[in-house]
């Protein structure tokens, strides 16, 4: 087994970067449940404030004015007892709406936020990794192609070309992970 002069040429190395692209490509898809189940929980959400707000107007018109003759027959029934179930009912569907509203723009927006901006620059990354690689590659063949008898200047201006395409290589990957 040969030593590696940079941790970037090591097979350790790419195993770790392609583990991370295997563990990016799996947070992506598990975003994306979590996404979808958010948005049926919105529908779920507006569906139940609909549904109490519906329910409170149903009480109200049930229960008419104080001085309705058919609420008055049968006891009284408008009365506190009832303002206050249709207090309750109204007051559930504002927490409904305000809950549904902080799920799309805590949860949703972020979560799309992470999905779109931050994946894609990981994955970005990476192509940008795979590009001054091959730049890399490219000039150590030249480098090691090189005659015994080229000048010195030549030889350490090629060796700091590639010392600085290696460094760069690294850190352009692992600066976005």
């Amino acid at each position: 087994m040969s030593a590696f002069l940079k941790l970037e040429d090591s097979p350790m190395f790419q195993k770790q970067i392609w583990s991370l692209e295997h563990m990016a490509d799996d947070l992506k898809n598990r975003c994306q449940i979590l996404y979808k189940g958010s948005k049926r929980f919105m529908a779920a959400l507006g569906e139940a404030y609909n549904g109490d707000n519906s329910f409170a107007d149903s009480l109200e018109a049930f229960g008419g004015a104080k001085d309705d003759p058919y609420s008055l027959s049968i006891g009284g029934f408008q009365g506190p007892i009832m303002s206050k179930f249709i207090k309750a009912f109204r007051e559930l569907a504002s927490y409904k709406e305000l809950l549904r509203s902080q799920v799309e723009h805590v949860l949703i927006d972020q979560l799309m936020h992470f999905m779109n901006v931050d994946l894609q620059d990981a994955k970005e990354s990476r192509r940008r990794f795979d590009k001054a690689i091959s730049t890399y590659d490219q000039a150590r063949e030249k480098f090691v192609s090189l005659k015994k008898n080229t000048p010195g200047d030549i030889v350490a201006e090629l060796e700091e070309v590639l010392f600085f395409l290696k460094l760069m290589t690294s850190h352009i990957f692992l600066r976005r992970l």
